[in-house]
């Protein structure tokens, strides 16, 4: 029983989901008084498409009507203009001639939208997922607080067929994957290693258990090609549900693989099934474009930040991350949410009018009275 390199490959991406990718990816969010947005995203690219004219699509995503600029890794404030020239591209190589331009130059494309829907309606850089936006203003005379919140859920193939609610209760499973609510607050550095040590056992019992689910799967779309099978493929598929949960699965940290196959043969007794070649079936997994999606989130809100939500407010702009894997504990969703206060000085100038005419419409009535 062979078992095909990508689905190794994809199943250690999950077990290393914790980890920060794309950490150079960025969105941009801006918020205007108004209720109109900006929307920036910000990612690697290759020379030959900077070398786009501004008027021709940069791809099947991104037309014509987003702005575009670009900028060198570590220098992201200076922004350089669409088309990239050779000269540039040439100067730059000296400048890194043991790197790939690609790993040094990003690219910037920002679009205005009348509202807060139309931007994530076109949302970029997330495969398989869709957004949903709402801005709310609530208009209190001397100030109007924005709220902004943004979903974001996953609209893909179905993915992991064993819950992570059979292994952790809800929130220990958003800590892990999402760092809120903070369960280790006022614990010390030993006792914090406990928690997460205790909650990475049965993470890692969950990876392996939709493994071994993921592998039975696979026999099961091709039962077909099974030589003698020992028992129907609703038998299979029945006893395998139960078998993802065994000792054997869930706590084997070496060789995973191996010692599925040694289960499967130990209780159908029988090799049909460890006999098949798997590298030679179709067994594409939807999890990598599920990972792919990790990148870092600013937003821009109107007047003073009152409530930053999940995200880190440094007086300018608020950052948060979004990505696949946060979105495991609510039923593939994601939110960030902000709210903001913008101070109506017009208010003020028309409450300090009204006081002084009735004030001025005071003294003259007493005046006239005299």
């Amino acid at each position: 029983m062979k078992t095909n390199s990508k689905t190794i490959a994809v199943m250690m991406l999950v077990l290393f989901m914790a980890s920060c990718k794309n950490k150079d990816a960025r969105m941009l969010t801006v918020i205007n008084e108004d209720g109109t947005c900006i929307r920036e995203y910000s990612f690697h690219t290759e020379e030959k498409k900077l070398m786009k004219p501004q008027e021709e699509d940069f791809d099947s995503l991104i037309d014509k009507h987003w702005e575009r600029s670009w900028s060198v890794i570590g220098n992201d404030s200076l922004r350089h203009p669409v088309p990239m020239t050779q000269a540039q591209v040439d100067s730059l190589q000296k400048l890194n001639p043991n790197k790939q331009l690609s790993d040094t130059l990003m690219v910037h494309v920002k679009k205005q939208f009348e509202t807060v829907q139309d931007m994530s309606d076109q949302l970029l850089m997330a495969k398989g997922f869709k957004a949903n936006s709402k801005l709310e203003k609530n208009f209190k005379w001397f100030y109007t607080d924005y709220t902004f919140t943004e979903t974001f859920a996953y609209d893909g193939p179905p993915l992991f067929p064993i819950p992570i609610s059979r292994f952790l209760g809800t929130d220990s499973a958003s800590y892990w994957f999402t760092g809120h609510p903070d369960l280790t607050r006022n614990c010390s550095g030993q006792e914090k290693k406990d928690v997460l040590d205790k909650m990475e056992v049965k993470v890692n019992q969950w990876i392996n258990a939709n493994w071994f689910t993921e592998i039975c799967k696979i026999i099961a779309d091709n039962y077909d090609k099974v030589k003698n099978p020992p028992v129907s493929k609703e038998a299979f598929v029945s006893q395998c549900d139960e078998l993802a949960m065994h000792p054997d699965v869930l706590n084997y940290t070496d060789d995973k693989f191996d010692n599925f196959k040694k289960l499967l043969d130990s209780h159908f007794h029988s090799d049909a099934y460890t006999s098949l070649k798997l590298d030679t079936l179709d067994n594409s997994l939807p999890y990598e474009s599920f990972l792919a999606f990790n990148t870092n989130y600013d937003l821009v809100m109107p007047g003073k930040v009152t409530d930053a939500g999940m995200g880190e407010y440094d007086g300018r702009a608020i950052h948060y991350r979004v990505s696949g894997e946060r979105t495991i504990p609510d039923g593939f969703k994601y939110s960030i949410s902000a709210t903001s206060r913008v101070t109506n000085i017009w208010a003020f100038v028309v409450t300090f009018l009204v006081i002084a005419l009735a004030i001025g419409s005071f003294f003259i009535r007493r005046r006239g009275s005299r």
